[in-house]
């Protein structure tokens, strides 16, 4: 299996795969950054990149983890991950938070096996029916780049629909 066709996949399937050692970790977190590459500047849905601490997780992964190495986004809303910044989606916020320690939610995340290669766009404070924020501008849609990505997670949504994560 290609790993293009996994990505498109679902958690448990990708982290089966790792189980059995059909694909590693790495190769899981390394196709998810080469698509966000590949597909993000279109989508806009990643606005934290994550890369060198998910290369560096997926290492570590334990594989009997539940969702052993399978790549994910942290929403910028809300759950902190150390030493990240986190700005809800807010011009106002932005560059005034920076994360001392994991919250109780990313902790469970990664004890998970959940690797987290970025954060993903979410509308101010996450108030708003659409994913446009001021911050960090609009997430489309990967289906058609002529609309955006509705809801808070918007910018979830779009990555998850287009194999990002």
């Amino acid at each position: 299996m290609k790993l293009d066709d996994v990505a498109f996949l679902d958690a448990t399937e990708q982290a089966e795969l790792v189980r059995r050692g059909e694909v590693s970790a790495a190769e899981l977190i390394e196709n998810s950054i080469a698509r966000i590459d590949r597909f993000n500047p279109q989508l806009n849905a990643v606005i934290t990149p994550l890369y060198q601490q998910a290369r560096q997780d997926a290492g570590n992964i334990q594989t009997t983890a539940p969702f052993a190495g399978v790549p994910f986004l942290l929403k910028d809303l809300v759950a902190d991950y150390a030493g990240t910044t986190r700005s809800d989606g807010s011009a106002f916020v932005a560059g005034h938070y920076t994360a001392e320690t994991d919250s109780e939610l990313t902790r469970r995340f990664r004890q998970a096996g959940l690797v987290i290669v970025g954060k993903s766009n979410t509308s101010e404070f996450g108030l708003l029916p659409t994913t446009e924020p001021e911050r960090f501008g609009a997430t489309l849609n990967p289906w058609d780049n002529s609309l955006g990505s509705g809801g808070s997670s918007g910018g979830s949504a779009a990555a998850v629909a287009a194999g990002l994560v």
